[in-house]
């Protein structure tokens, strides 16, 4: 009798972490970042940083990442996986993405700092549930950056969010 094929579930939060938060597997998650950049970024490698940022007073409170890491050119990611419909989820990633630019000002000294941010992205995984807001559209890669209302011109590309809806579920061997 053959053994039933054993897979692990991205979409889940053990699933993702099993599966590209360790170093072991970190080739695994550079590949699936290069792909959702298609050549726009080629990432070389990745250093996993902590997924815990403590507020700056006790009434803020912490903020937990499902996987954050760096890149060699200093470029910041979050990913996040979500299995349901948040009421507010595209201000929660606005609000993820801003917490990592604000970590990077200095407590003192700002003046020589001169703003020197590094590139900050926020990648959602969804899970059973459409993009809020969506127009309708078929697309499954919604890839977003601050740009210009009238023309569609890039106006910053260093914030970027890429929320991705799989069709089918995505499992690996």
């Amino acid at each position: 009798m053959a053994q039933p094929t054993r897979y692990i579930d991205i979409t889940t939060d053990y699933g993702f972490k099993r599966i590209f938060g360790s170093e072991a597997n970190k080739d695994l998650l550079i590949s699936f970042l290069n792909e959702l950049f298609c050549g726009r970024k080629v990432i070389q490698d990745l250093y996993y940083n902590k997924n815990e940022h403590v507020g700056e007073t006790d009434d803020i409170g912490a903020v937990i990442f499902d996987l954050t890491c760096t890149s060699i050119d200093g470029s910041q990611f979050i990913i996040e996986v979500q299995r349901t419909p948040q009421r507010n989820l595209k201000r929660r990633m606005l609000y993820y993405g801003s917490k990592l630019i604000a970590d990077q000002a200095p407590k003192g000294g700002r003046k020589g700092w001169n703003y020197a941010i590094s590139e900050v992205y926020v990648i959602v995984l969804m899970d059973g549930f459409p993009m809020p807001g969506r127009d309708g559209s078929e697309d499954f890669l919604h890839d977003i950056c601050l740009s210009k209302r009238g023309s569609g011109e890039v106006f910053y590309e260093d914030l970027g969010f890429i929320y991705i809806e799989p069709r089918r579920a995505l499992s690996f061997h």
